[in-house]
C-alpha cells in the first residue's frame, strides 16, 4: 500500500463543515473504492456535529496532572466519549499540536507527525482515515506518511494550516491574518512559543500513552 492515493473533493456548506468525496486508488491502478462522508469540528453549532460521519476535535488546553487525571482530560478517554456521543461518526480525531488520537475501528491510534509527512492538517487525516475503513482495509495498516493525498476544495478558501505548523513559518513580517507583524517580532514569537509548548504537551502525553499501552 505504499503507493496508495486518495482523491479529496470537499465543499464547504458552512464553516467547519465538509462534504467530502473520496476516491482511494491502489497502487496496480486497477481496482478504486468511493467514498462520500460528512466532516465537521466539534466547535460546530448544532446540530451538525450529531450528524457528521467524521468528527474533529482539538483536544481542550488543560492541566495534565501525572495521575488522577478526570475522563475529560484523558486524550483517549475523551475520544472515546466523544465518539460514544457521536454515534454516527465512524472517525472521531482528537488532535493537539504534533499528536493525534484516532478513534476509528473501534480501537484507539496515537499517530505522532514525524519530519517528512506530508503536509496535511489532522482533519484532511481524520477523512482519509474513513475512507481507509470504508475500502475494507486494516485500520493497523493505516499510515498517513505513505498515502499520497490529492484535494480539491470547493467553497470560502483552504483548510487553516496543520496546526504543528507555526504562524512565524510565514516569514518575517507576517502574521497570520496577513497583515505586517511588528518589528519587534513580538506575536510571532508569542506564536512560536505556543507552539512548542502545545508539542512538548504532545510528545509527553504520546511517551504516557505508550507506557500505558506496554503494560
Amino acid at each position: 500500500m505504499s503507493a496508495t492515493t486518495v482523491r479529496l473533493t470537499e465543499d464547504v456548506p458552512q464553516r467547519g463543515v465538509r462534504r467530502t468525496g473520496a476516491t482511494l486508488l491502489y497502487p496496480d491502478g486497477t481496482l478504486r473504492d468511493v467514498d462520500e462522508h460528512l466532516r465537521v469540528r466539534l466547535s460546530t453549532p448544532p446540530p451538525m456535529p450529531l450528524l457528521a460521519d467524521v468528527l474533529v476535535a482539538e483536544l481542550p488546553s488543560v492541566g495534565f496532572p501525572s495521575a488522577g487525571r478526570p475522563p475529560h482530560e484523558d486524550p483517549v478517554r475523551y475520544a472515546a466519549g466523544l465518539a460514544d456521543r457521536h454515534p454516527g461518526a465512524l472517525v472521531v480525531a482528537v488532535y493537539r499540536g504534533r499528536c493525534c488520537w484516532l478513534r476509528f475501528g473501534g480501537r484507539p491510534r496515537l499517530l505522532v507527525h514525524e519530519p517528512g509527512w506530508p503536509v496535511q492538517s489532522w482533519a484532511v487525516c481524520a477523512s482519509v482515515a474513513h475512507v481507509w475503513l470504508v475500502a475494507g482495509l486494516d485500520p493497523d495498516a493505516f499510515d498517513p506518511a505513505v498515502v499520497r493525498v490529492v484535494r480539491t476544495v470547493h467553497g470560502y478558501g483552504p483548510e487553516a494550516s496543520p496546526p504543528w505548523r507555526s504562524s512565524a513559518a510565514a516569514g518575517p513580517g507576517a502574521s497570520r491574518s496577513g497583515a505586517p507583524g511588528t518589528a519587534s517580532g513580538g506575536s510571532s514569537a508569542l506564536s512560536l512559543a505556543r507552539t512548542s509548548s502545545a508539542a512538548a504537551d504532545c510528545d509527553r502525553l504520546a511517551e504516557e500513552y505508550r507506557d500505558s499501552a506496554l503494560r
